[in-house]
């Protein structure tokens, strides 16, 4: 995370270490974050640095991941984010912002003492927002919604009648004198049996209810978890890169579980409790408008803690969903790479620093708990005592021929039935707090959008030669460091062109422009004449086969995860792929071949065995385009061999782009490329680079010696 200071131009110009405003900052604001990099105007750091810093004006850009950002938030966009807010309203006071990865977006606003301040400089727009986009997927289901209306209308209804018939029953019967008691058991009878009918309506009303609102609720939700994993799907590579796929999947799974109970809770439960306390309300004032101002007269007490207390559970809560999400991160990364823990023996030391991460959780789960326990002694208390105070003053009304007992138990009965949904609407806080803060975690993926998309007027690629230009192309993933620097060449349809040079060179990010995982922040690359973006980027992507060092299969057979190349290939083309990539043989000998489970990751297949699928699969894909990223790294040397001989024969008239730093695969490349320090410094075959005695040599001399080089 940045700490930047708003300047007069808004500019960072210069970096401190976090110990210097520790004190300052960290200690409220950000107590348990960690690698903190501070930024301030270089002007402002005068002889007495500490002394300036006390008095500072801060303002924290905090992004997801704890990425770090260089680029300070631009002038122009602070007043659109913060609403009326200008910049001297900022300069004039220390707080921090949180926002996601694109800086566009605020996630939280706090003060220098951590207090939340969003809704006070944001406002509640950016929520409702959030919250009728989550509602409209209610829109389809309207009639079940309309259904589990119906129902629970008569569901909150029916128990108004039982308080009635009860006063019915004691004053007009019971303590009635002069009324036979023939005649009383019978109209007791009477009411029983009205009272046992309206109670089976009620249970059918609850039933269909809860079912109504179950198949309302679980289809929004399906839904949504589509929608919300089809937008993910089509996010650019950046976004996978900087996000953990555990904190992506608590987003999925975690936070839209939690929306879901906002439809049980908010759609039915919430305004039907609402609208069922003012009914109540209408006949406790014509009944003893008295007894109901003494009823009423804790109920400050109580909107005291929904307000106060219970704006502290919404933040709080937010605060345990962010740390969940940050443990659920971690644990998938440590579970997916048991095997390098085990490795090092780091059992241990990763149990210790799982159980910090949950300890963090932990105080803040306890914090949301403090404030939950608070507010339900609070509301028990005015629960509780109410109907104490109603009792000692409705006997003084009883005593004094004022009021009946019959009146006294329905006044308690219909006091009761006012509480009840008081107190689940208390209890619902938590509920709803969690629910809402999931719904604007959901809708911030939904607001991310993706760096790489088509343009408007895109056009479809046509029948594809395989000529690629890059032109003066300059990339970096931080704008103030370039990986790559005016890189151009040309490869041509049908050649095979090897990339090569020392580890961060470039190689890599340089194919990656190639289907458009980045693009470039200068220059352009050209296929066939064409710009890469102005093409549509589904053609692109399915012309071009990649396989890389890190070989990707999913659980499933390995039939399955040759078809994700080709759904309609025949088992023919599979053979036949499976021949070229030297896969054959070994599938052939596992019991259940083609119908073999790889498990998660391929955890079932050897690493060689992995990365001839793979290669099987961009063969079985057939594209114009390959791109092999130390695609025969996991191989032994005859397997390496008998793959090479199979890719001479199968990348004819293909435009091949191989990135390898064991020399021996890209010997016979139609051309070499050295790139060092994102720049191509040497261009040739194989003898003519050797010749050149350049870095391209250099490195052939450190693999095999000089004597090899012929």
């Amino acid at each position: 995370m940045i700490v930047y200071h708003l300047t007069e131009d808004s500019k960072v110009r210069g970096c401190l270490n976090e110990g210097l405003i520790r004190s300052q900052a960290r200690a409220y604001v950000f107590p348990d974050w960690e690698d903190v990099q501070i930024c301030i105007d270089a002007s402002a750091i005068e002889n007495d640095s500490q002394g300036v810093l006390e008095n500072w004006r801060i303002l924290v850009l905090k992004v997801d991941s704890d990425q770090i950002v260089q680029a300070p938030i631009p002038r122009s966009g602070l007043p659109s984010l913060l609403g009326q807010q200008t910049i001297e309203d900022l300069q004039a006071k220390s707080f921090y912002i949180e926002t996601d990865l694109s800086g566009e977006r605020i996630i939280a606003i706090k003060n220098a003492f951590g207090d939340d301040v969003t809704d006070h400089y944001q406002g509640e727009s950016a929520k409702s927002r959030n919250l009728f986009r989550f509602l409209s997927y209610a829109k389809p289901y309207w009639h079940l919604v309309a259904g589990a209306t119906a129902m629970g209308i008569l569901k909150f209804l029916i128990p108004l009648a039982f308080p009635w018939m009860l006063r019915i029953v004691l004053d007009d019967y019971l303590l009635r004198e002069g009324v036979a008691i023939s005649e009383q058991k019978a109209k007791i009878l009477h009411l029983v049996l009205l009272m046992i009918g309206l109670h089976l309506i009620w249970l059918v009303a609850t039933y269909f209810r809860s079912l109504f609102t179950a198949m309302s609720g679980h289809r929004m939700i399906r839904d949504l978890r589509t929608a919300l994993y089809n937008h993910v799907q089509r996010l650019s590579h950046q976004f996978f890169t900087t996000h953990q796929s555990g904190a992506i999947v608590a987003r999925l799974v975690h936070d839209i579980s939690q929306a879901q109970n906002f439809v049980g809770s908010a759609l039915t439960n919430l305004w039907m409790d609402l609208i069922l306390m003012i009914v109540l309300l209408a006949i406790l004032f014509p009944m003893n408008w008295e007894l109901t101002l003494v009823a009423l007269a804790l109920m400050p007490v109580f909107l005291f803690s929904i307000r106060y207390i219970g704006r502290r559970i919404r933040l709080s809560t937010r605060e345990v969903q962010q740390r969940m999400e940050v443990l659920a991160g971690g644990l998938q990364e440590k579970v997916t790479g048991t095997t390098i823990v085990k490795s090092f023996t780091r059992e241990e030391q990763e149990s210790e620093l799982f159980k910090a991460q949950a300890d963090k959780l932990y105080s803040k789960v306890l914090r949301s708990v403090r404030y939950a326990v608070i507010n339900e002694m609070t509301v028990g208390f005015v629960v509780l005592t109410s109907p104490v105070l109603v009792v000692w003053y409705g006997s003084h009304l009883i005593l004094s021929e004022e009021l009946t007992v019959g009146q006294l138990t329905q006044f308690l009965l219909y006091l009761g039935m006012f509480y009840a949904p008081l107190q689940r609407l208390s209890d619902l806080g938590a509920v709803l707090a969690a629910s809402l803060a999931s719904i604007d975690r959901v809708f911030d993926y939904f607001d991310t959008r993706a760096q790489i998309a088509d343009k408007p007027d895109a056009k479809e690629l046509p029948k594809l030669d395989g000529q690629i230009i890059f032109q003066d192309v300059d990339f970096g993933y931080d704008p103030e460091k370039s990986v790559l620097k005016g890189v151009s060449l040309q490869i041509e349809p049908g050649q095979t062109v090897a990339f090569v040079g020392p580890s961060g060179s470039g190689k890599s990010t340089l194919a990656n422009l190639v289907p458009r995982f980045y693009d470039p922040t200068g220059g352009r690359i050209l296929l066939d004449g064409e710009d890469l973006r102005d093409l549509k980027l589904q053609d692109l992507r399915r012309n071009i086969g990649i396989v890389n060092q890190d070989t990707i299969l999913f659980s499933g057979t390995i039939r399955e995860n040759l078809l994700l190349a080709n759904p309609l290939a025949s088992g023919q083309d599979i053979i036949e792929a499976l021949e070229a990539a030297n896969a054959l043989e070994f599938i052939d000998e596992l019991k259940e071949g083609l119908w073999t489970e790889v498990g998660e990751r391929g955890i079932n297949l050897s690493g060689g065995q992995k990365q001839r699928i793979a290669i099987a699969r961009a063969f079985l894909k057939n594209p114009k385009i390959l791109i092999l990223d130390e695609a025969t790294s996991a191989l032994d040397s005859r397997s390496e061999r008998l793959i090479q001989e199979a890719l001479d024969h199968l990348l004819q008239d293909r435009t091949a782009i191989v990135i390898a730093h064991r020399l021996s695969t890209i010997l016979t490349s139609d051309i070499i490329i050295t790139l060092d320090r994102g720049q191509v410094v040497e261009i040739g075959s194989h003898h003519s680079l050797l010749e050149q005695g350049g870095l391209y040599a250099q490195l052939f001399e450190e693999q095999f010696g000089v004597a090899n080089r012929d």
